[in-house]
């Protein structure tokens, strides 16, 4: 297995890191991130969200960790093709990037860092774009 980090743009965003922060620990509001086009039977309770990738198997997350208006820390759960973690990083003065980080086979690694990256950098700008 080969070990992963990807970091995406940090935005400035609309709303206050506190009122994003809030927001967000709601995993009813977890699909606002989520490209529409590419997610499909999306489900949430108050501790978790499960929802299938277009081509890839279902996925079911849930927090980890949450650090108080600095980082909400997500978990992959169950089966999963690969075990990864996802930081929503609060930063002062209201901006804010997204993580994700784990470990794949690298073969699929290779073919896996370009979505991937693409997929935190839509998070990322679709996070700094929410109006609370």
């Amino acid at each position: 297995m080969a070990y992963f980090s990807i970091i995406s743009n940090t935005h400035s965003t609309q709303s206050n890191v506190a009122e994003l922060f809030n927001f967000m620990s709601d995993f009813h509001n977890f699909k606002h991130l989520l490209p529409e086009d590419k997610i499909e039977n999306f489900e949430c309770t108050s501790e978790q969200c499960s929802f299938g990738i277009k081509g890839l198997m279902p996925l079911t997350i849930k927090i980890k960790e949450k650090s108080p208006f600095n980082r909400i820390t997500f978990e992959t759960t169950g089966i999963a093709k690969f075990v990864f973690t996802l930081h929503i990083h609060f930063i002062e003065q209201n901006k804010t990037n997204v993580e994700l980080e784990g470990d794949m086979n690298p073969f699929i690694k290779a073919m896996a860092e370009k979505p991937l990256q693409d997929l935190v950098n839509v998070m990322a700008s679709k996070l700094a774009g929410l109006t609370i």
